[in-house]
């Protein structure tokens, strides 16, 4: 998912301006329990991490906070996370699941940091095919593309509800080949996975012309998100941040706790 280190930095970043904006003095400090959390259904949680944010005068840190006593429940049970160093917590065992809520509970320096989240119910996702086919360019060489080749390929959901969707697109084949051997030649940089932003929407499209520059087994998540992701990400694209503070869900803190589903599709990228 495209959204774990960015989250610390832009609440650091607020948490400055604001201490800024109340004193211009040098002695003034803010520490503050940044939490990044999510929840994925049908996963454990192996990533959910606490900062400190330190904001003194002009001077920013962030600082891992480890061995917190950190607690997720749900309506019946409560499960211990366990620190694993450089601010992560982990629960290998407790599997989330769809359809449910979870409170967060962070016990520092005698108070609670807390957040809830809801994991919203997976929507299985359609494919218009399961392969495309490209034909190979040779090195310093040009070649036509089939019409087919401008078609796209359309994913597309239920999404009654109106939620907010996003998709991810990635080559999961270990040593795959260039469809232009003009980018081998070049060091073998291809593109980097695609990750579409988080939108209100049932449908996606791709353009295998465009869009991919390997052969081989692509995978393609369908990621269903909560409204606080959606605000997450818009503000981590707003060039007005510096004057906000970033949109959070913690109680006695900053961050995010959020729950995610997903339905995964597979596209093959054949040569001609």
């Amino acid at each position: 998912m495209k959204f774990i280190k960015l989250i610390a930095l832009l609440f650091s970043f607020a948490l400055l301006f604001l201490a800024c904006e109340k004193q211009s003095t040098e002695d003034i400090e803010s520490k503050t329990t940044v939490v990044e959390g999510y929840l994925h259904a049908g996963k454990t949680i192996d990533g959910l991490k606490i900062t400190q944010s330190n904001s003194l005068a002009i001077v920013d840190t962030i600082i891992a906070l480890d061995d917190l006593v950190v607690n997720i429940s749900d309506s019946s049970n409560q499960y211990a996370l366990n620190s694993i160093g450089n601010g992560i917590y982990q629960n290998t065992e407790l599997i989330i699941e769809n359809d449910k809520n979870y409170r967060l509970e962070i016990e520092r320096d005698g108070a609670i940091i807390s957040a809830e989240t809801y994991i919203p119910n997976k929507r299985e996702a359609q494919i218009s095919v399961t392969q495309v086919e490209l034909p190979k360019i040779e090195l310093n060489g040009t070649i036509g593309f089939p019409t087919g080749s401008f078609n796209a390929v359309e994913i597309t959901w239920d999404n009654s509800e109106g939620d907010y969707y996003y998709i991810s697109i990635r080559n999961i084949e270990i040593n795959p080949e260039y469809v232009n051997e003009n980018d081998a030649a070049n060091g073998g940089q291809s593109r980097p996975p695609i990750v579409s932003e988080p939108q209100i929407s049932s449908f996606y499209a791709i353009f295998p012309r465009r869009e991919f520059s390997q052969y081989g087994t692509h995978q393609i998540i369908v990621y269903r998100v909560n409204p606080e992701y959606a605000a997450l990400y818009e503000s981590s694209g707003n060039s007005t941040l510096s004057l906000e503070e970033p949109p959070s869900n913690i109680v006695n803190g900053l961050g995010i706790f959020t729950g995610v589903s997903s339905d995964t599709l597979y596209l093959e990228v054949n040569k001609i």
